[in-house]
């Protein structure tokens, strides 16, 4: 399309442009409620999983509920780490149509895989750590405290 005749907003107002963008956030958006739902099920299984150890009086099994946090702590990062490239592209694709780059080659690109610094910016999140890094926080004094032996005896008192 010439300069000349181009409408005033090309290609922001181009409907394929707009649907690529659509379809860029949507991806973003279910990469967000997959971290979502990741925390929900991690810190589900892990009160799972101390609940049974403590009506058990089987603290030993506590030690399985850092299978899950690993996991889920690994799937979580790995999701962030894929949004924040699709964040990426998006911006980018956004800064394209901004200054009337945005060519017929970038129409509904949609592949964003996530480079080592968004692995990186995923690792030292502030979305992970604190669910994560507090879960395996939380074990540890647990276990070196001498409350997860403490779990065995709890209930036991007036047994014989």
């Amino acid at each position: 399309m010439a300069e000349e005749t181009r409408p005033s907003m090309w290609p922001a107002d181009n409907p394929a442009v707009t649907a690529h963008m659509n379809m860029l956030q949507a991806i973003i958006n279910r990469l967000a409620t997959q971290s979502s739902s990741s925390k929900t099920w991690c810190l589900t299984l892990v009160g799972a999983l101390i609940s049974f150890a403590g009506a058990t009086k089987t603290p030993s099994i506590v030690t399985f509920a850092l299978v899950p946090v690993l996991i889920f702590g690994f799937l979580d990062m790995m999701y962030l780490a894929q949004e924040k490239a699709y964040r990426d592209l998006f911006n980018d694709l956004a800064e394209r149509i901004r200054h009337g780059e945005y060519g017929k080659n970038q129409f509904f690109c949609a592949s964003a895989a996530p480079a080592r610094k968004h692995v990186l910016h995923a690792l030292v999140s502030w979305s992970i750590w604190p669910v994560y890094g507090g879960l395996l926080v939380g074990y540890i004094v647990a276990h070196s405290s001498g409350w997860l032996a403490a779990l065995a005896t709890v209930g036991k008192c007036g047994q014989s």
